[in-house]
């Protein structure tokens, strides 16, 4: 289920365009690369690092589990160079994001036995955690929630 709301958003950032290029230039997963960008490999700014919080599931039946899901966004950009270096366009990135992501949903087709009957109901904007004690690259937070229901593993009786 990770992977398809990683693939969703990450689709989603993809599109979101300026004079017909790319905002966002890096989408992975998080893994402190703010950090440790001395030890990390290179990455274009502005980049998104998605974070998953701990998921806690409910069984349902047949095989079906549902669960809120939350949603971390790292959202990284160089302080030294270009417009980035001002804060106004850093923040407008953030609002630029959620744009593109506010009730994001999915479900997945019935073609698609992996995903089968799996749903990812709206993304919603919980909390943003403006970054004050940067150096060279500022990491924003927004932080989303979303419900999903989980039917890959649908028992059929």
């Amino acid at each position: 289920m990770r992977a398809l709301i990683y693939s969703v958003i990450e689709t989603a950032l993809e599109n979101l365009t300026e004079d017909n290029e790319r905002l966002i230039k890096h989408i992975d997963l998080f893994n402190e690369q703010v950090l440790h960008s001395e030890e990390e490999q290179p990455f274009l700014t502005p980049a998104v690092f998605v974070e998953f919080a701990a998921i806690d599931w409910q069984k349902q039946l047949h095989g079906v589990r549902e669960a809120v899901v939350t949603v971390r966004l790292h959202v990284v950009t160089d302080t030294r160079v270009g417009k980035w270096a001002d804060v106004v366009p850093r923040l407008c990135l953030c609002d630029d994001i959620n744009r593109a992501l506010h009730g994001l949903s999915f479900a997945a087709p019935q073609e698609v036995p992996t995903r089968r009957n799996s749903v990812m109901n709206d993304l919603t904007l919980l909390r943003s955690i403006t970054d004050h004690d940067f150096d060279e690259l500022a990491d924003n937070i927004e932080e989303y929630q979303c419900m999903v229901t989980d039917a890959s593993a649908y028992e059929r009786f």
